[in-house]
């Protein structure tokens, strides 16, 4: 038997902008605060080889989501595997398109993508970052038969830091590179100016940024020790040539450092420790110290 006529519940936009307009206010009323972070340098991808370039995150913007379970975490959750005890912890949001578009509307792609970031600012006290492994486009199933989806559902994973870029401006999310990141530390000398925190330094034959033969992101800068040290590195710093701040001008001779002396989290990185302990024992004037020949 045919459906009647005279009602139209599959295409009347009046019903549809109703329900989009509750989805937003519930979530706006019930949902969190978050930061989405989208990778600036996607378009780089080797398309040839399969591999991805090193990922940029330059940007953050404040957008609303909602929490689908929150009961407890999905995925493969904690289990033992060939490599040891692996934590694979999902978990699932909901962004409606209309705050999606707004809040990105100066971006060319229209909808949550695979591999970009999510900061949400309350977990773990300072906040944790969260990398979005899939985007479910039909989770409302078409409702009323709206084509354009009236919200997303997006499965995050806890973001494993890599020495990906992430510069957005906002401290509490650029603080994880500075507690995460491999960091070197640079003993200046002779010089002028100041860096600024969280410029590009580098070093070029010409002083020239277009040429640049290293570069790195400033985490800090201590004047009183000429104390310089960044992360996400480019090259190798070379001893007894400036290092030149983009933005700032500064320019102070690299004396020198020690490119085991990484990180300020000695928990992390032990290279230093194991170089230190390894000198006791093995006799380094020897030709070859691990053989007989």
């Amino acid at each position: 038997m045919a459906t009647n006529p005279y009602f139209n519940l599959y295409n009347n936009t009046t019903e549809q902008r109703t329900i989009e307009d509750l989805v937003v206010e519930s979530i706006k009323m019930h949902g969190f605060e978050t930061y989405y972070l989208p990778n600036d340098n996607v378009d780089a991808r080797d398309l040839f080889y399969g591999e991805d370039p090193v990922k940029k995150f330059q940007s953050a913007f404040a957008i609303e989501m909602y929490l689908s379970d929150a009961t407890q975490y999905g995925g493969d959750q904690e289990f033992f595997s060939k490599f040891g005890l692996e934590i694979r912890n999902t978990v699932k949001v909901i962004v409606t398109k209309r705050s999606f578009d707004q809040n990105m509307a100066q971006k060319l792609f229209s909808r949550p993508r695979e591999g970009d970031l999510v900061f949400v600012p309350f977990m773990n006290g300072t906040g944790e970052l969260f990398e979005i492994t899939f985007t479910n486009q039909a989770k409302d199933f078409m409702m009323l038969g709206r084509k354009v989806p009236y919200f997303y559902e997006l499965t995050l994973e806890k973001f494993k830091y890599s020495q990906e870029v992430i510069n957005t401006g906002v401290d509490s999310i650029d603080k994880i590179v500075a507690d995460s990141g491999f960091t070197i530390h640079l003993n200046t000398g002779a010089g002028s100016g100041n860096y600024d925190l969280r410029e590009i330094v580098f070093q070029s034959p010409d002083n020239t940024f277009a040429n640049a033969t290293s570069s790195g992101t400033v985490q800090s800068w201590i004047p009183s020790s000429n104390m310089l040290s960044v992360t996400n590195i480019f090259g190798s710093f070379l001893g007894t040539h400036n290092i030149i701040g983009k933005s700032s001008g500064a320019n102070h001779l690299l004396t020198t450092f020690d490119i085991l002396d990484e990180s300020p989290i000695k928990e992390m990185y032990d290279n230093k420790l194991i170089d230190t302990a390894a000198r006791l024992i093995i006799d380094n004037t020897e030709h070859n110290p691990f053989g007989s020949i």
